[in-house]
């Protein structure tokens, strides 16, 4: 299995198209975080992208990513499934 992939995943509504989008990895949660979120300037944002960068060098969990990108998708006001 790959070490980037989350327990479980996470489905946010496409801001761009309204469609389901399913982010399993980190990597995934990285690409969506640069190419389609609504927002760029949230504090949570932020806090998303640097927890996904250091899970990817291996100096935090996958999980710590996972709850950080859950929190911008929170802030940035995406449905969640």
């Amino acid at each position: 299995m790959n070490k980037m992939a989350w327990n479980l995943p996470i489905t946010i509504e496409d801001p761009e198209t309204g469609a389901p989008r399913t982010v399993k990895t980190v990597r995934q949660a990285q690409s969506v975080l640069h190419e389609h979120w609504p927002d760029t300037s949230g504090s949570r944002y932020r806090a998303a992208e640097a927890a996904c960068d250091s899970a990817m060098h291996g100096e935090a969990e996958t999980e710590k990513a996972r709850k950080a990108f859950i929190d911008a998708a929170i802030e940035a006001h995406l449905h969640l499934k």
